[in-house]
C-alpha cells in the first residue's frame, strides 16, 4: 500500500510498477481457481467425520477453499469493472520473461521440498513440560524451503527471512498438532 498525494490509501502490489494483468489473464484464473475451489469444497465435503465438526479432516480444506472461491469471485469481479471502464482486454506489451523464470522457480523448489518430505520422512517424539510433541521431517524441511523460496524473491535481511521460515513453520506445526491433531507431512 502506498498513500498518494490526496491521502488516498492506493494498493500497488509487490512491485508498483507492475500494475494490473490484463481483465483476461484474470477472468482465465477466476475460472481456474473457482475450478478448484469447487473441486476441494466437494472433496471435503466427502471426507467422513469421525469426531465432531471441530475434528472433521475437511474443514480446514473446505474453509481454505471457500475463502479462495470468494477471493476468485472478487478478481473477476474487478476484471469485468477494469474491462468497463475500457482497459483492454488483453496486454499488448512482450511478456517478461523474468517472472515466467520466477514461477518456474517456484514450482521446482515446490516440487524438491514435496520431494525432501517424502525422502526425508522421520519421527522424533519427545516432551516440552508435559505436553508431548512430534518433531517430524516436517518441520525442517519447511523452514529450509520457506526460507530458500523467501530468499530467492525477497532479497531482504537473512536474519528476517530466517526467522519468519522459524516462526511460521511452528506456529503451523504446533496449531496442526495441538489444535487439530492432524499428522504433519514428512512422518511415517
Amino acid at each position: 500500500m502506498s498513500q498518494a498525494d490526496n491521502n488516498k490509501v492506493v494498493f500497488e502490489g509487490e512491485d508498483g510498477n507492475a500494475g494490473y494483468a490484463s481483465p483476461a489473464l484474470d477472468m482465465i484464473a477466476t475460472a481456474f481457481l473457482l475450478a478448484l475451489s469447487v473441486l476441494v469444497l466437494v472433496a471435503s465435503l466427502r471426507l467422513p467425520v469421525p469426531g465432531n465438526l471441530a475434528t472433521a479432516p475437511g474443514l480446514l480444506p473446505f474453509l481454505t477453499a471457500g475463502s479462495l472461491a470468494v477471493m476468485a469471485v472478487l478478481l473477476g469481479i474487478s476484471a469485468t469493472v477494469r474491462r468497463r471502464e475500457g482497459a483492454a482486454l488483453w496486454d499488448d506489451e512482450p511478456r517478461d520473461r523474468s517472472e515466467d523464470m520466477h514461477a518456474i522457480v517456484l514450482v521446482v523448489a515446490v516440487a524438491v521440498y514435496i520431494g525432501a518430505l517424502q525422502g526425508l520422512a522421520f519421527q522424533y517424539y519427545f516432551n516440552i513440560g508435559t505436553v508431548p510433541m512430534v518433531l517430524s521431517a516436517f518441520e525442517p524441511v519447511t523452514i529450509v524451503a520457506l526460507a530458500a523460496i523467501i530468499h530467492i524473491f525477497w532479497r531482504g535481511p537473512l536474519w528476517i527471512t530466517a526467522l519468519v521460515s522459524i516462526g511460521w513453520t511452528l506456529t503451523l506445526s504446533l496449531v496442526f498438532q495441538k489444535v487439530f491433531n492432524i499428522p504433519l507431512p514428512g512422518g511415517f
